[in-house]
C-alpha cells in the first residue's frame, strides 16, 4: 500500500512539473527576487507615511510570508525569533513571553510592555498585557516590528510596537492546507478569496489539535477570520476585519531542575493532579474608513472592539474572567506647502475603554467564592508626527505622544472589607526624534532618540492587603541608537546598529505567593546592545537555481544598573530571561522552479533564571530543515511540505519562569522543556 501511495505521489509530482507553464518560472523568479529584495524596495508603514526601509530613521524589521510559513507554523514563535533583538519564550502553545531588547523579560507568564496591533485592532489589553499565541500565521500578510520606544503613533510602548498586517486578496481562490506532526498534532486551514472591482474579501478558518510532548499538554484551538475591503472610489475605502478564537489548552507548567533534566515530558505534579487548563473564547472587530482628498490629505477613522470569556482551573483556585473593550482611533495626514516630499504632518488620537471582571473560587467540593472584582481601564493617546526631506539625502522624523491612563477598581466581595479604589497616573509625554542620511546609493546612516513608558498592571498596583498603592509609578525609559543600512550589491545587504536603553522606576513583580504578586518601583536597568543582519545571494537572485543565506546576531548586556529589592542589592546582575548572545542563520536553496529547501539554526546563550543570578539555563542551538514542492496546473495548485525541527534532539529550556518561588520548601520550578526532535508534513490543494 505504501509503495502504491509513493508511486501515485511521484506520478502526480511529475505531471505537475511537466505541464507547469513558463508563467510558473516567471512567478518563481519573482518570488525569489522578493525574497532577496533590495532594501530600498522594502516599504514599511509603521510611521503611517509609506517609507522605504532604506530611508527609515528608526529600528524597524519586516517579517515576510516566507518567514511566517517556515516550519510547522503552529504559532508566530519561529518567525519572531528570527529578528535580532527579539526573543520569544515558548512554554506551550498557549504560554509565551515576548521580549524586545530585554524589556519584559521578568514578566512571569505573559507578554507586556509591548504594544501590538492586528490591523486596527489592539492585541494589548488596557493594563498592557499582549496575547499573541492565538494568532494564525496564514492570516498574516506581514509583520513590522519597531524596536524600542520608537513609534510615537502607537502609544510609545517601552519595548516597542508589533504591527500584524492581516492578509488581503488580489484574486479569486480557494484552498485547503492540512498538516500532521509529532505529538498527535493535526492542523487544517481552509481559506478563500473574492476579488471584485469594488469588494475584496479574504476569509479563513483553522482548527489545531495537539496532544503535546508533555503530560497534561493537550491543546485545541480554532480560528475564524474575515477581512473585507470595499472601495467606494480610488480615494475612499471601508475595511471591516472580524476575528474570533476558541481555545482550550491544558497546562503542564514549569519544572524544577532535576525533573527538567531527567523527565522533561512530565507535568508539574500539582497541575497534573488537578488537570489544570485554560479555556477561553474571544472575538474582535475593527472597522476603518480611509479617505484621500483631492488636495492629497489622508484621513483615517477606525473603531474597534473585543470580548473575552475565560475559565482557568489552577491548583490554588479557579479563575473566571470576562472582559470587553471598545475604542476609536483617528488620524489625519497632510502635506505642507503643497510638496509631499518636503513636509508631511500626521496627527491623531486613540481612545480605549475596557471593562474587566474576574472572580476566584475554591477548588474544594463546595467551590466557594474567594474574590469578586470589577475594573475599568481607560487611556487616551494623542500623537503628532512631522516628517521632512530637508535635502534629497536627509530625512527627518519627529513625533510626540501624550498618554493619560486610569484604573477604576470595584471590590464586589466585601466580606473582608471593601478595597475599592482608583488609580490615575500623571500624563506621560513621550517625544521622538530620528534622522536618516543617504550617503550614496548603497549606504544610509540613521540615528534615533526616543522616550517610552509602561504602566503597571493592575495586580502590580495592589498592596499585600489588597488595596491600591497610590505611590507606584509607570516605568519610563530613553532609547538612543545609531545604525547603518547597506546595499553593497544586488547580492549583499547588511544592517547594523548600536543602542542603549535607560529604564527607571523599574517595576518589580515581588512574589507573595504561588500566584500572588506585589508591584514595587525598585530601581533602574540598562539595555546596551549591538544588532546586525546580513543577506547574501550566492547566485543571481533572478535566475534559477538560486541560493541565499541570511543571518542575524545580537550581542547585549542587559543588566540592573541600580536595583535593590527587599534590602538585597542586585545592581550589576544580568536581567533574568535574557542572553548576552543570540544568532540565527537561514539558508534557502531553489534547485528549480518547483522545489525549495530551507535549513536554519538558532542559537541562544545562557540565561539567568533569577535576579540573584545564582542559577542559569544552559545555552542551546536548535536546527531545522524543510523541503517544499509547489506546482500549478492551469488553475489548480498543489504544495507539499515536510520537515524536521530540533534535528539533533537538543534538550533545552524553551521558556523560563523567572524568579519562580520555592513553595513549601520545594525546589523552584524555573524550566519549561522545549520539544525534542519532531516532524511535520503538510499538503495544500487549491484553485485560483
Amino acid at each position: 500500500m505504501m509503495r502504491g501511495l509513493k508511486k501515485i505521489l511521484f506520478i502526480a509530482l511529475m505531471l505537475f512539473q511537466a505541464v507547469a507553464s513558463s508563467q510558473e518560472l516567471q512567478r518563481a523568479n519573482k518570488d525569489t527576487a522578493a525574497l532577496s529584495g533590495k532594501i530600498e524596495e522594502v516599504t514599511i508603514s509603521a510611521f503611517r507615511s509609506p517609507n522605504n526601509l532604506f530611508n527609515t530613521p528608526a529600528p524597524v524589521n519586516v517579517i515576510t510570508p516566507l518567514q511566517l510559513e517556515m516550519g510547522n507554523s503552529l504559532t508566530t514563535v519561529e518567525a519572531l525569533n528570527q529578528v535580532s533583538g527579539v526573543l520569544m519564550h515558548n512554554g506551550t502553545l498557549n504560554t509565551n513571553r515576548l521580549t524586545i531588547r530585554g524589556i519584559g523579560s521578568r514578566t512571569p507568564y505573559s507578554t507586556n510592555k509591548i504594544k501590538a496591533y492586528f490591523g486596527e485592532i489592539p492585541l494589548t489589553s488596557g493594563d498592557g498585557e499582549t496575547t499573541l499565541e492565538d494568532l494564525e500565521n496564514t492570516a498574516i500578510r506581514r509583520v513590522e516590528i519597531v524596536k524600542g520606544p520608537s513609534s510615537s503613533l502607537f502609544g510609545a510602548g517601552l519595548a516597542g510596537v508589533i504591527l500584524f498586517h492581516p492578509k488581503t486578496t488580489t484574486q479569486n481562490f480557494a484552498q485547503n492546507q492540512a498538516t500532521i506532526g509529532s505529538f498527535g498534532t493535526i492542523k487544517d486551514i481552509l481559506s478563500a478569496g473574492i476579488h471584485g472591482n469594488k469588494l475584496n474579501i479574504f476569509a479563513l478558518g483553522s482548527i489545531l489539535k495537539s496532544d503535546g510532548y508533555r503530560d497534561n499538554n493537550e491543546t485545541n484551538r480554532s480560528n475564524i477570520l474575515i477581512n473585507s475591503i470595499y472601495s467606494f472610489s480610488p480615494n475612499a475605502n471601508l475595511q471591516v476585519l472580524l476575528k474570533s478564537t476558541k481555545m482550550k489548552a491544558y497546562i503542564p507548567s514549569s519544572l524544577d531542575l532535576p525533573t527538567f533534566q531527567e523527565q522533561p515530558e512530565q507535568a508539574a505534579a500539582n497541575w497534573k493532579n488537578i488537570e489544570g487548563y485554560e479555556e477561553y473564547t474571544n472575538g474582535q472587530f475593527g472597522i476603518s474608513l480611509n479617505l484621500t482628498t483631492n488636495s492629497g490629505h489622508k484621513i483615517s477613522a477606525a473603531t474597534f472592539g473585543s470580548f473575552r470569556d475565560a475559565d482557568e482551573l489552577r491548583p490554588f483556585n479557579r479563575l473566571t474572567e470576562n472582559s470587553n473593550y471598545v475604542g476609536w482611533r483617528a488620524y489625519v495626514q497632510k502635506s505642507i506647502n503643497g510638496s509631499p516630499n518636503k513636509f508631511i504632518v500626521s496627527s491623531g488620537i486613540e481612545f480605549f475603554r475596557e471593562r474587566y471582571n474576574w472572580s476566584t473560587f475554591s477548588n474544594t467540593a463546595t467551590a466557594g467564592l474567594l474574590s469578586d472584582n470589577m475594573e475599568k481601564r481607560q487611556y487616551e493617546n494623542l500623537f503628532i508626527q512631522v516628517e521632512s526631506n530637508f535635502h534629497e539625502r536627509v530625512f527627518i522624523s519627529a513625533g510626540i505622544n501624550g498618554n493619560l491612563t486610569r484604573f477604576y477598581y470595584t471590590d464586589e466581595f466585601i466580606e473582608n472589607g471593601d478595597l475599592s479604589g482608583d488609580q490615575t497616573y500623571q500624563p506621560i509625554i513621550s517625544p521622538r526624534l530620528g534622522a536618516n542620511v543617504v550617503m550614496n546609493r548603497s549606504l544610509s546612516v540613521f540615528g534615533n532618540a526616543s522616550h517610552g513608558f509602561s504602566t503597571p498592571t493592575f495586580e502590580e498596583t495592589l498592596l499585600p492587603a489588597g488595596d491600591i498603592n497610590p505611590d507606584i509609578k509607570p516605568e519610563t525609559g530613553w532609547n538612543t541608537e545609531i545604525g547603518v543600512r547597506s546595499q553593497i550589491s544586488d547580492r549583499v545587504q547588511f544592517t547594523a546598529s548600536y543602542y542603549r536603553i535607560y529604564i527607571k522606576n523599574l517595576l518589580v513583580a515581588r512574589r507573595t505567593g504561588e500566584d500572588a504578586y506585589v508591584g514595587v518601583n525598585a530601581g533602574k536597568s540598562l539595555h546596551p546592545g549591538f544588532e546586525t543582519e546580513i543577506r547574501y545571494n550566492v547566485t543571481n537572485p533572478l535566475k534559477l537555481p538560486s541560493f541565499m543565506v541570511t543571518g542575524t546576531a545580537t550581542i547585549a548586556n542587559y543588566h540592573f544598573s541600580d536595583f535593590v529589592d527587599d534590602e538585597i542589592d542586585y545592581s550589576g546582575n544580568n536581567l533574568p530571561g535574557t542572553s548576552k548572545t543570540a544568532w540565527f542563520i537561514f539558508a534557502n536553496f531553489n534547485p528549480g522552479k518547483n522545489f525549495s529547501l530551507n535549513l536554519w539554526y538558532r542559537y541562544t546563550g545562557k540565561m539567568a533564571v533569577n535576579d540573584a543570578n545564582t542559577d542559569f539555563a544552559d545555552a542551546f542551538g536548535i536546527t531545522g530543515f524543510e523541503t517544499k514542492y509547489s506546482g500549478k496546473l492551469n488553475r489548480f495548485k498543489l504544495e507539499l511540505k515536510g520537515g524536521i525541527q530540533n534535528i539533533f534532539d537538543i534538550k533545552y529550556a524553551s521558556m523560563l519562569a523567572v524568579n519562580a518561588p520555592a513553595v513549601g520548601g520545594r525546589l523552584p520550578r524555573y524550566y519549561y522543556p522545549g520539544n525534542p526532535r519532531n516532524y511535520f508534513f503538510s499538503v495544500l490543494i487549491g484553485v485560483e
